[in-house]
């Protein structure tokens, strides 16, 4: 297993992976757009995992300045290994990479939020020293 940072040439395997983790696909064309925007964004940190030459995981990580603290948080939007390899610290390796990559952009904390009724992710998220401090709450706009 390796970890590292994404390129544009990795389109179509994550891809795949944001569509198995979202459960729906989406229009490749806007994909590509927006990993394009994601790529050129110097506040954004992505990271896909490997197992052999099959991408398994991918990891996203946001640095926000924050007004409460006036110190900069690298929040882990969103953190996804396929079912079948869950298990084989390819998450933790993820999770390892996007902090030393906080840290190095001067966060000095990471935040992450998960589903309320994914107790394995807030399980995971715990045994890697995340603790329970906020509700997230959530509205669709559409």
């Amino acid at each position: 297993m390796y970890v590292r940072a994404i390129t544009e040439e990795d389109l179509p395997a994550l891809y795949d992976l944001c569509a198995a983790a979202s459960g729906t696909a989406m229009p490749q064309q806007l994909f590509a757009g927006v990993l394009r925007a994601v790529l050129s964004d110097k506040r954004r940190r992505v990271v896909i995992a490997f197992e052999g030459e099959r991408a398994v995981g991918y990891g996203d990580l946001q640095v926000e300045l924050l007004l409460s603290s006036c110190t900069f948080a690298g929040l882990l939007q969103e953190l996804y290994v396929e079912e079948a390899v869950r298990g084989k610290n390819i998450g933790t390796g993820m999770l390892i990479a996007l902090s030393g990559q906080a840290k190095t952009l001067g966060c000095t904390e990471m935040r992450a939020n998960t589903s309320r009724v994914n107790l394995k992710a807030q399980s995971f998220l715990e045994r890697h020293g995340f603790v329970k401090t906020q509700h997230l709450f959530s509205k669709s706009l559409k």
